[in-house]
C-alpha cells in the first residue's frame, strides 16, 4: 500500500513505525526543514508501557527516562496535599523524559520511510480507490491512504473534514522549559494555586521539565516577557519561587494556549486523522503522547488484519474513538479544579484533596491502566 503520512511529529512517526514491517510504501512530509521536536518534557504514564512496548522501544525509554514511584501534590504555600503512590498499587512505571529524547528514539526505528522535510500539503482529492495530493511545492501524488497526523491546526483535517473543524479554547495558557535547578525531588510535584499551576517533573541529573499555566478565559495574556514570570506565580512559596528567579533570558520557554479538538469522526473515504489532529487534548491526564501512539498501532494492526481498506479503517475507528474521547472529557473536567481562584473556593479544593485526592487521581488513570477507559460510564 503506498502511505502519505502528513506530519513528523510523534503520531505520524509512530504510525509509520507501526507499518513498515508490512511492506508499505510510507512517505513522511514534515513541514518543517528538519527535525525540531515542540515542546520540552513529556510525562508518559503506567499506561503507556504497553504501547512503548509494542511499537519496541520501550527499554529505549526507559534508559533515557526518569522513572518514578508515586505523583505528589502540594497547595501553592508549598504545603503537601496528598500522594499517589502509584509503585505501591502495582502500576505499571510512570516516567519522564524530553521531548528531544523521546523524538531521537522514534526517528532511530524509522528503517524504510521516504521523508521529505520542508513539506506539507496544499489540496486533497478523496476518490473511492485513492486519494490524490497536491503538496506545498507544488508536486502530485496519488496514495492508497493518507494519514494526517499534523497536529492539532491539522491542514489534512481542513482541507478534507472542512474549515469548521477547529479546535476550542479552554481558557488557559502555559509556559514549558527544561532547568538545571536542584529541586531533590525523585517523583513530580504538582503544586495547585489561585487559577495557576505548577509542574515540576524529575528528569534525572538535576534536570527538572517545568510546566506552568494560568486559567484565563478572557485571553488577556500574550507574549508575558521570561523576565516577569516570576511576578506573574508570585503567589506561590518554596523552592519553586527561588527558581522561578533564576531563569535567564537564554531559557528556552514555550508559551501556548491550551486548546481541545473534538471530532465525532476520523475518516473520510482514504484519509484518517490521527493524534492532536483528531482529538487534541489538554495536558491534565499526560496523555497527548500515550493515545498518539496508540492511534498509530490500533491502525497498523487493523490494516494488517483486514484487506478491506473501508473495513480496516472503520474497525481502527471504532476501536480507538471510545478512549481518545473519553481521555478529552477527563481531561477537561479534571482541570476544572485549576480553574479556582478565590479564596475560600481555593480553601474548599485544597481541604477536599486533603481527604479523597488519591482517589480522585486514580480513578482516572486507573480505566486506562486497565483498558476499561470508554467502555463504562465514568
Amino acid at each position: 500500500m503506498n502511505i502519505l503520512i502528513v506530519g513528523g511529529g510523534i503520531a505520524g512517526l509512530s504510525a509509520a513505525i507501526a507499518l513498515q514491517g508490512d511492506g508499505h510504501d510510507i512517505t513522511i512530509a514534515e513541514t518543517l526543514d528538519g527535525w525540531k521536536p515542540a515542546g520540552a518534557g513529556l510525562h508518559l504514564p503506567g499506561n503507556a508501557v504497553t504501547a512503548l512496548r509494542d511499537l519496541g522501544i520501550d527499554q529505549d525509554v526507559a534508559d533515557k527516562s526518569c522513572a518514578f514511584p508515586r505523583l505528589d501534590y502540594f497547595d501553592h504555600r508549598d504545603r503537601k496535599l496528598f500522594a499517589l503512590e502509584t509503585e505501591q498499587l502495582g502500576w505499571p512505571t510512570f516516567q519522564a523524559l524530553t521531548r528531544s529524547d523521546f523524538h531521537e528514539i522514534l526517528c532511530a526505528r524509522l528503517t524504510t520511510p521516504t521523508i521529505r522535510f520542508g513539506l506539507s500539503v496544499s489540496d486533497i482529492s478523496n476518490a473511492p480507490d485513492q486519494a490524490q495530493v497536491r503538496f506545498t511545492d507544488g508536486t502530485t501524488g496519488s496514495f492508497d491512504l493518507v494519514i494526517g497526523a499534523d497536529g492539532i491546526n491539522s491542514a489534512v483535517r481542513r482541507l478534507v473534514f472542512g474549515p469548521e473543524h477547529v479546535p476550542q479554547p479552554t481558557g488557559y495558557i502555559c509556559w514549558r522549559w527544561i532547568t538545571d535547578y536542584p529541586f531533590g525531588l525523585t517523583a513530580p510535584k504538582f503544586i495547585i494555586g489561585h487559577g495557576q499551576v505548577i509542574l515540576l517533573m524529575p528528569l534525572g541529573d538535576s534536570r527538572f521539565y517545568i510546566y506552568a499555566s494560568t486559567y484565563d478565559p478572557g485571553e488577556r495574556i500574550h507574549d508575558l516577557p521570561t523576565s516577569e514570570l516570576a511576578a506573574h506565580f508570585a503567589r506561590f512559596d518554596g523552592s519553586v519561587c527561588d527558581m522561578l528567579g533564576t531563569i535567564g533570558t537564554d531559557t528556552v520557554i514555550h508559551e501556548g494556549r491550551l486548546q481541545q479538538m473534538v471530532m465525532p469522526e476520523w475518516v473520510a473515504g482514504r484519509v484518517v486523522l490521527i493524534g492532536d489532529a483528531a482529538h487534541g487534548t489538554l495536558p491534565t491526564m499526560a496523555q497527548g503522547a500515550t493515545q498518539s501512539i496508540k492511534d498509530g498501532l490500533a491502525l497498523a494492526n487493523a490494516l494488517h488484519k483486514q484487506p478491506d481498506i473501508t473495513i480496516a479503517l472503520a474497525d481502527w475507528q471504532a476501536a480507538r474513538l471510545p478512549e481518545a474521547h473519553w481521555v478529552q472529557q477527563q481531561s477537561l473536567q479534571r482541570m476544572g479544579f485549576a480553574k479556582i481562584r478565590g479564596k475560600t473556593g481555593v480553601w474548599l479544593r485544597n481541604t477536599l484533596m486533603r481527604r479523597i485526592g488519591p482517589k480522585i487521581v486514580a480513578s482516572g488513570f486507573r480505566p486506562l491502566i486497565d483498558g476499561t477507559a470508554g467502555n463504562r460510564k465514568d
